[in-house]
């Protein structure tokens, strides 16, 4: 990666500099777990933060659209890193969202570049009225007033006057292609058919049979059985993003210079800090889920009761742990703690959790068909409420489904997996009970409690929303299919922890 950096404030890492870094520290990856959410893309006119020279200068490439190299150039005129230098200055650039940052800056330049593609084939092209007026619009040479101002153009120069003109020029066609895609207007018959979607509801009520259906006597019977993920321990911690950082206040933490809570204050960024770093009791299992190497919660449970640990990596940074109890078993007489067993028994032991689970569901389910709201109460559990619904399929978002009427989620998750009960739950009678569906560890126990063949308040919401709603859905049909295209080579992961994080180079 280059080291020639933005005017922007941004520092990008080069690849050179990590590779003389020690091993150790390129390990450090943690922030890349996790979902990695892509925000809608769009194609916009970022001014240039300065003007590069254009020889010699490092060129990354990412990949390719339809034989068109995406590339990143830390130069004036280089899309790619005017995205990436307006994101940067807009959200800043650490390790932690690096990723993201480089990611949206790169698939918005796929899309302007399969949009320019489009304009080059429509014929449109940009004339120097065009540019002239959209540099007017562009804010660059506005006053303090916010309005264009002739002298700040005269006097600024001709350097940067031809650089965000060339900008402009390059960026014009992509935009009017994505302009006219967005401002179709949608048919009246369109408008209809959407609006008949949403024109017939059903409103819900279900019961959740999950893990907490499990007997108490059971859970801590299993506890007893099974101690080790179980053993509780008081911690404190402090978490920092580095592991220079944390070495940095290990080293004042054991010369004395800084107590653990100053430190705590002073530099931990977890929501512990509130409480001068105490995480109170914590489990085993729960502790090894926190750390990159599971291993490393057996250093923290072999600490002495008021000493601290050397600094030790977790998902959320690196953590210095301080032990204020020993470690001890489970206390299984709390419903806290009962509740923590019965979750663990369930993502681990799901044979055992799961034979009971079925069993007491069905028991459940044979109650609910006479007295629906007395099986939930004599179940411990409560009934949840779904309001008026349409059938949603394909979980369209202009349709109002279960989706978007579940608070709790659990049904309209079945129903989005299972085809078949999303169809007869709004098929069944009126009042009709459903057999206990699976839904991962739980079952749902679902009855229709209302039909409304209309609903005027939410179909007229509906009329007037899908006509503005409709821009967005043509740009993600748009985005859909420029990144399934088959002319869209897409090697961003692998060359941004290669070139930009020097990790896996030799």
């Amino acid at each position: 990666m280059p080291s020639d950096n933005d005017a922007k404030g941004a520092v990008f890492p080069s690849g050179k500099e990590k590779k003389a870094k020690d091993k150790k520290n390129r390990k450090s990856i943690g922030w890349i777990i996790g979902v990695i959410v892509l925000i809608l893309i769009s194609v916009t006119f970022v001014l240039p933060v300065t003007v590069f020279s254009t020889s010699d200068v490092p060129k990354v490439v990412f990949g390719s659209y339809n034989g068109e190299d995406i590339v990143y150039e830390p130069t004036y005129d280089n899309y790619f890193a005017n995205q990436l230098s307006a994101l940067a200055q807009t959200y800043g650039i650490t390790e932690q969202n690096a990723m993201q940052v480089y990611s949206q800056a790169f698939y918005s330049t796929v899309l302007k570049t399969a949009l320019s593609e489009m304009a080059k084939t429509a014929g449109i092209i940009t004339t120097d009225r065009s540019v002239s007026e959209a540099l007017v619009s562009s804010g660059a040479f506005n006053n303090a007033d916010g309005k264009f101002d002739r002298s700040l153009y005269d006097n600024a120069p001709k350097m940067q006057i031809e650089a965000i003109r060339n900008q402009i020029k390059d960026t014009l066609p992509a935009q009017t292609v994505l302009n006219d895609i967005t401002t179709v207007k949608t048919s009246d018959a369109e408008n209809e058919f959407v609006s008949a979607l949403n024109d017939s509801y059903r409103s819900f009520e279900y019961i959740v049979v999950d893990y907490n259906a499990y007997p108490d006597a059971d859970a801590a019977a299993y506890a007893s059985a099974n101690p080790a993920p179980f053993m509780t321990m008081d911690l404190s911690v402090i978490t920092v993003p580095s592991e220079t950082n944390a070495a940095d206040v290990a080293a004042a933490l054991s010369s004395g210079n800084t107590t653990f809570e100053d430190a705590v204050a002073a530099n931990s960024t977890d929501s512990y800090k509130s409480s001068n770093g105490s995480m109170g009791a914590v489990m085993y299992h729960n502790l090894e889920s926190m750390l990159m190497n599971k291993e490393d919660a057996a250093v923290v449970f072999s600490t002495a009761e008021g000493t601290l640990t050397e600094p030790i990596q977790g998902y959320a940074g690196w953590m210095i742990f301080r032990a204020d109890s020993a470690s001890r078993e489970a206390d299984t007489a709390d419903e806290t703690v009962l509740a923590d067993i019965k979750r663990y028994i369930s993502l681990n032991d799901a044979e055992t959790m799961n034979a009971y689970i079925a069993t007491a569901a069905e028991g459940i389910y044979t109650e609910a068909l006479s007295d629906f709201q007395k099986a939930a109460e004599d179940a411990g559990t409560e009934v949840i409420a779904v309001g008026p619904s349409a059938y949603n399929p394909s979980n369209a978002s202009f349709i109002i489904g279960l989706s978007q009427m579940d608070a709790r989620g659990l049904l309209s998750s079945a129903a989005i997996t299972d085809e078949t009960f999303h169809e007869s739950l709004f098929k069944a009678e009126e009042g009709t009970v459903t057999e206990p569906h699976q839904i991962g560890s739980s079952y749902v126990i679902a009855r229709s409690v209302a039909s409304e063949d209309s609903n005027e308040l939410l179909a007229s919401y509906m009329d007037s929303f899908y006509t503005s709603y409709s821009s967005e859905l043509a740009l993600q049909d748009v985005q859909t299919s420029v990144m399934a295209s088959d002319g869209f080579v897409n090697n961003f992961f692998s060359v941004f922890l290669s070139e930009i994080m020097g990790i896996g180079n030799n």
